[in-house]
């Protein structure tokens, strides 16, 4: 996996960069990520004043989320968890799609019809 990070009127940290590297690498354990691209953005002029968005390459088409919050940790993790939720859809859309086609296979195969 590709990750870039960048940081918009905010300090990179180690401890900030590494909690971004550990979130994308478990998401990877749910699909198989070729780039990632964060930004970490400190807002001064508004309220809640950080905002993170996230895009990952991901067979089929790229996903992308944003937040914000009052912490540049928790809009990340907003973010990521928002990214978990629509990989975790696009996973049961796959799997509902497999179990629909066993069956229609299955109608076939004893000789009825599907409907």
């Amino acid at each position: 996996m590709k990750l870039t990070i960048r940081h918009r009127r905010l300090r990179s940290f180690h401890a900030l960069d590494s909690m971004v590297e550990n979130q994308l690498f478990a998401l990877a354990e749910l699909a198989r990520i070729e780039d990632a691209s964060v930004v970490l953005e400190h807002r001064t002029e508004e309220s809640p004043a950080y905002r993170a968005e996230v895009r990952i390459a991901v067979p089929g088409p790229d996903l992308s989320a944003e937040a914000v919050d009052h912490t540049v940790a928790n809009a990340f993790r907003r973010a990521v968890t928002e990214l978990e939720s629509k990989l975790r859809e696009r996973a049961d859309r796959r799997e509902r799609r497999t179990i629909a086609h066993r069956k229609h296979e299955a109608n076939f195969r004893i000789g009825r019809r599907s409907r």
